[in-house]
This record gives C-alpha cells, sequence and structure tokens, in this order.
C-alpha cells in the first residue's frame, strides 16, 4: 500500500480509481477498511484515497510537536491532496468527521465537497442552551478520560465503545478486535480532549459555503443529532439525511444506504 511521511509520521493510506478525488477518513478505533464498500462503489468513477489517520491501521503514532491533535490530524489530509493537485471530496465519519471539519475551515480552497457524518464537534454545543445534549458526550469523555488516568483503559473503552454501538458491544468483539481498539487508549485520550477544545481559533460554520452533506442515524444518540442540526441550521449549503433504523455507527451497519447517498451527493 503507498505511504507518505508527514511530520516525520509515515502514513498508510489505499488508492484506488481515477476521475475526482475523494478522500475518505475513519472514525476513531478503526481504520481505512472501514471504508472498503464505498470504495468499491466509487473506484469506477473516481480516485478514492482511504486514510489510515495518527496511531491507527498502518499510520506512525501522533508526535505531539506541537500539541494540536487536529491541526496535525488535518496535515495529513494537506499532504494527501497535495498529491491530487485539485480539490477534493472530503468524507469523514464521528471523530473522523471531526478532523475533516477542521480541514474544511483552514484549508476551505482544497474542498470540492464536505460530507460529514456524526461528526464529534462538542464545541458546537452551547453549555447552557444544550446543557443536556453537552453533559451527556461530555460524560462519555470525562469516564474515559478517569479511567485512563487510573490505569484502567478497558473500564473506560467499555463504556463508551457501549455508549455508541450498543449494550454489550464490547463484550461481543473477538479477541484481535478488542486488542487493536484497547492499544489505541492513549491516542483515545487526546480525540476526547479534542472534540471539545479542537475548536479554539477556527471560524463559524458559516463560513463553509461548499456544498455539504450531513449523515446520521436515525436512532442515534442525541448529542451527535444535536450537532447536526446546529450544522444544517447555520452551514450556507447543508442538506442531511438521517438513516433509518441506525445508529452512529451507519456507514458500517448500513452502508448500502449511506454509501448510495454519498455517491449522489458528490456526483452532484
Amino acid at each position: 500500500m503507498p505511504k507518505i511521511v508527514c511530520d516525520g509520521v509515515v502514513v498508510n493510506y489505499h488508492d484506488v480509481g481515477r476521475g475526482d478525488p475523494v478522500v475518505l477518513i475513519h472514525c476513531s478505533s478503526s481504520s481505512h477498511r472501514q471504508w472498503r464498500a464505498l470504495w468499491e462503489l466509487l473506484q469506477g468513477g473516481y480516485r478514492v484515497i482511504a486514510v489510515d489517520m495518527l496511531d491507527w491501521g498502518g499510520t506512525g503514532a501522533w508526535l505531539k510537536k506541537n500539541q494540536n491533535l487536529l491541526q496535525d490530524e488535518a496535515k495529513i489530509i494537506e499532504e494527501v491532496a497535495k498529491g491530487v493537485g485539485e480539490r477534493i471530496h472530503l468524507v469523514g465519519h464521528s471523530y473522523g468527521g471531526t478532523i475533516c471539519y477542521h480541514f474544511s475551515l483552514t484549508a476551505p480552497k482544497k474542498i470540492k465537497s464536505l460530507t460529514l457524518i456524526e461528526p464529534m464537534l462538542g464545541w458546537l454545543l452551547e453549555p447552557e442552551q444544550d446543557a443536556e445534549y453537552y453533559q451527556e458526550l461530555f460524560a462519555v469523555a470525562d469516564n474515559f478520560l478517569r479511567m485512563y488516568s487510573a490505569g484502567k483503559p478497558e473500564v473506560g473503552i467499555q463504556n463508551y465503545f457501549d455508549y455508541w454501538n450498543g449494550e454489550g458491544a464490547w463484550e461481543s468483539l473477538d479477541e484481535e478486535v478488542s486488542n487493536y481498539v484497547l492499544a489505541g487508549a492513549e491516542k483515545n485520550s487526546y480525540e476526547f480532549e479534542s472534540i471539545f477544545k479542537g475548536g479554539r481559533g477556527l471560524p463559524d460554520p458559516e463560513f463553509l459555503t461548499h456544498p455539504t452533506l450531513l449523515i446520521g442515524g436515525a436512532l442515534s444518540r442525541q448529542p451527535p443529532l444535536r450537532v447536526l442540526k446546529i450544522l444544517e441550521n447555520r452551514l450556507p449549503n447543508a442538506r442531511c439525511h438521517l438513516i433509518k433504523g441506525a445508529t452512529h455507527m451507519s456507514p458500517i451497519t448500513h452502508s448500502d444506504q449511506v454509501n448510495s447517498i454519498i455517491q449522489n451527493f458528490i456526483g452532484f
């Protein structure tokens, strides 16, 4: 598989097809492989690049050179975009959507379209106006950070994994997958901090004028659905789809519906 070096970190990615470039950014505790069905659908008409982000898949760990995780994750997208030489369709899920949102605000001229699938943008939730949603999402992050600091990362991981995937989801994982997720506990700690602090210094959502697709699961948790509603109301050129019967992991559990919506959207 192709690799690039970004700020001293070896970055692994999958590159297939020809045409307008589509860059895919996976959720936390995952890898580029979560997008296999989507790249197989798109590769006949697009060049699809699915990236392993910092400390996941085949990409190296965050070196913490400037203490801004989202900025360093966005640099990876920037480096990939240099290689295609034109504007990109950018797709991100969950924490991957957080990265994509950050990149779009800091490098808008590189974007042709943006697809955000339940992005973790805790900083858009007002602690007072959206107190219920903010506190629910913050409680998940705080639980993990406390358990991680206490040397009990698996307890924190089980809590957040079941929160997003349903009760008993962590216990149902096979050993290989659970070991992979557990090995990323340190990276999780930085990601949880970023979803609340990463918006500092960024422009307001109204700054994003390119076509934006928002996707959520109709049965998902309320905090990410509230974030989608905020984005739908504030982004000048956004449309929103909720996938019937789906929750936060819709790109995996309802990939056919999600991928079809994305294909139609980027085709304009």
